[in-house]
């Protein structure tokens, strides 16, 4: 004797598996598209955070050039009074929000005057050269620019240094121009982070409690941090100021920006495991989502298939009853479509086949 399962469990076993392969791959689907979002939402959020600082300090950049042009062009600064420069210079920094201070030195090297914000006295800086700046590997950078700024008569962002009260300064050096001639050269330490409020800005910044926001030097060296910064952080040797690169490093997701303007770059970090934390409860997630939908569905098949099945299993009833000669009544059951019609010709059949006294 074969064995064979009935039409009713066969129905019900590919209403489950239709429902639980439609639910799984719908799961699936979902996962992945969600997992490719929270991927792309973190390193666009990370680049959001390089560019808005890059665009700030950009900005104030821009904005102390624009400020220290109009210092250059005046006419006080080829009078050759040094005492009234002094003190010309001295107006300009306090001032203005820009400024940390202001040398102006002659083409030849020797300083003319100087000014600091914080008023202190200048004069332990009279003997200043910049000629002697290329002495030192801390101010080489600084004379080179100098040397630069006179030759070619342009104005040069030069490399970023830390004040003696620790505030991230960029120097920008200035050719003051007289018919034609370079008369003196302005160097103007921009200041960064008055107030805390860079640092400020990127602690709130920051793209989770675990990562980390820095500035940077071209070579690497940290200037300015917010959150733990990792060893190994992303190179900006192969990178422009145009674009933002995302890199992994030290198990770090960082965007890295270079910023030639003022000779910082800047790198946002998040720790790879916390991408990875949340892709795992997403998994979890998706996965337990999956299984009470699946089941829910594979319920709703076995209620649907069984409304489907209960006419064909009375008429299969029916028919083996009539086929042994038992009593057989007519199936009045809800059907459509062919099953409708083999009911109206089994309940015809009964009909004809009906003993009197039924």
């Amino acid at each position: 004797m074969r064995f064979t399962f009935s039409l009713s469990f066969q129905i019900a076993v590919l209403f489950t598996l239709i429902s639980m392969l439609a639910v799984i791959g719908a799961g699936s689907l979902n996962y992945l598209e969600s997992r490719k979002l929270i991927e792309q939402q973190f390193e666009k959020s990370m680049s959001d955070i390089a560019v808005t600082i890059s665009n700030g300090l950009n900005e104030k950049a821009d904005s102390a050039a624009a400020s220290i042009f109009r210092v250059a062009a005046d006419k006080i600064l080829v009078s050759g009074d040094k005492e009234k420069i002094k003190e010309f210079l001295r107006i300009v920094v306090e001032s203005s929000t820009f400024f940390n201070n202001i040398y102006y030195f002659s083409p030849e090297g020797p300083i003319v005057a100087a000014a600091y914000a914080d008023g202190r006295d200048t004069q332990k800086y009279s003997a200043e050269d910049f000629t002697t700046y290329q002495e030192s590997d801390k101010t080489v950078a600084v004379y080179d620019n100098l040397i630069k700024a006179r030759d070619t008569r342009t104005p040069v962002f030069s490399a970023f240094f830390k004040s003696a009260t620790d505030r991230l300064m960029n120097t920008f050096i200035v050719p003051v121009i007289e018919n034609d001639e370079v008369k003196g050269l302005l160097s103007c330490g921009i200041a960064f982070d008055s107030s805390s409020k860079l640092l400020n800005m990127m602690n709130d910044l920051k793209p989770h409690p675990d990562g980390f926001v820095a500035l940077l030097s071209l070579d690497g060296k940290v200037a300015l941090s917010a959150g733990k910064v990792p060893e190994i952080v992303a190179s900006f040797s192969s990178f422009n100021g145009s674009e933002i690169n995302m890199v992994k490093e030290s198990d770090y997701i960082q965007a890295v920006q270079r910023m030639d303007k003022t000779g910082l770059g800047i790198v946002t970090g998040l720790p790879e495991s916390v991408v990875v934390d949340l892709l795992q409860k997403l998994r979890s997630g998706t996965m337990i989502y999956t299984m009470g939908v699946g089941l829910f569905a594979s319920l709703m098949g076995l209620v649907v298939a069984s409304y489907l099945i209960a006419p064909i299993s009375k008429l299969v009833s029916g028919l083996k009853n009539l086929k042994e000669g038992k009593s057989v009544k007519k199936i009045d059951c809800r059907a459509s479509g062919e099953i409708s019609e083999a009911i109206v010709a089994f309940n015809d059949l009964c009909e004809k086949f009906r003993k009197p006294g039924d």
